[in-house]
């Protein structure tokens, strides 16, 4: 495999990590179809791009990042072929502040650019503090507090603010 991972390798990885993938696109995109299909391309973005996958700190940082990546651009996808179906939600697993972010989220597709998606998804949805999300996406603290209050400003002309999260505003 020219990617460094071996079939071994991956096959260890996709124990570990296949269920963490599904939960997390089940959660975002409501189908449990649509999250299986999900975990595949994660799974094929590591088996391609194994030295990228290597190179993070730890595993599940390009897991999240992979994952959170291809559900939103599968919710944007989604918003311009099917405009006007409701959503049905599968994941009952979900908590009700998880649930209202999951929706909040599927709201801004397509009135978001990316990263304000990604911000929003990490911060309202995992509950991750503004550092936490400024290390991840490695950028500063003060540009992930100019993107929450970008998307708080989007969401509010909307009228679709979701609850914050608890000590969301720690970092």
């Amino acid at each position: 495999m020219a990617s460094g991972l071996g079939a071994e390798e991956l096959r260890e990885l996709y124990e570990r990590f296949a269920p963490v993938v599904h939960r997390r696109a089940l959660a975002l995109l409501g189908r449990d179809a649509d999250a299986w299909d999900i975990v595949q391309e994660v799974f094929e973005r590591m088996l391609t791009a194994g030295a990228r996958f290597r190179r993070e700190a730890r595993p599940m940082t390009y897991v999240y990042r992979a994952t959170t990546n291809l559900c939103l651009n599968a919710l944007r996808s989604r918003h311009l072929r099917e405009p006007l179906l409701p959503e049905r939600e599968e994941a009952a697993a979900l908590t009700p502040s998880q649930w209202e972010a999951a929706d909040f989220i599927r709201h801004l597709v397509g009135r978001m650019g990316e990263r304000e998606l990604e911000v929003a998804t990490l911060h309202f949805f995992d509950g991750l503090t503004q550092e936490e999300i400024a290390q991840m996406l490695d950028v500063s603290r003060k540009t992930i507090v100019r993107d929450l209050e970008s998307i708080r400003k989007k969401a509010a002309e909307l009228g679709r603010l979701p609850e914050e999260p608890l000590e969301a505003d720690r970092g």
